[in-house]
């Protein structure tokens, strides 16, 4: 989760070191999405629109440091509960401050595709010269 000071969407020294650390992780990695929630608090619209700006702030800053765009999907979710980790409950605790969740998926195919010397073939059938 990267956090964010009430009312702002300027990233922090920190975040700027955790979003660096992510990028790094995934430098030689083929076959990748990276997921990013943006929650913000505020009703309707206001909320919506605050959360877009975090997500933006931090999809701006990934693109910015080698991840290549189409690569990272962003959702602004206003201010939407986040579920707990206690059998799938949801918090209703408000939301006091904005956040983004980030979360990187892997697909395994594109990396033992990568990882072959015949890439896809094996999986597809097909034979290359």
């Amino acid at each position: 989760d990267v956090p964010f000071k009430r009312g702002s969407s300027a990233l922090s020294e920190d975040a700027k070191s955790q979003l660096d650390q992510l990028a790094g992780s995934l430098k030689d990695h083929k076959g990748y999405i990276v997921e990013i929630e943006g929650r913000s608090p505020g009703r309707g619209v206001a909320g919506i629109e605050n959360s877009q700006r975090v997500t933006e702030a931090v999809k701006r800053y990934l693109v910015e440091h080698d991840i290549p765009v189409y690569r990272v999907h962003a959702v602004a979710l206003g201010n939407a509960q986040v579920a707990s980790n206690n059998a799938g409950e949801e918090e209703n605790k408000p939301l006091k401050t904005s956040s983004v969740h980030i979360r990187s998926m892997e697909n395994s195919l594109a990396a033992r595709d990568a990882a072959s010397p015949q890439g896809a073939a094996s999986t597809t059938g097909a034979e290359r010269p």
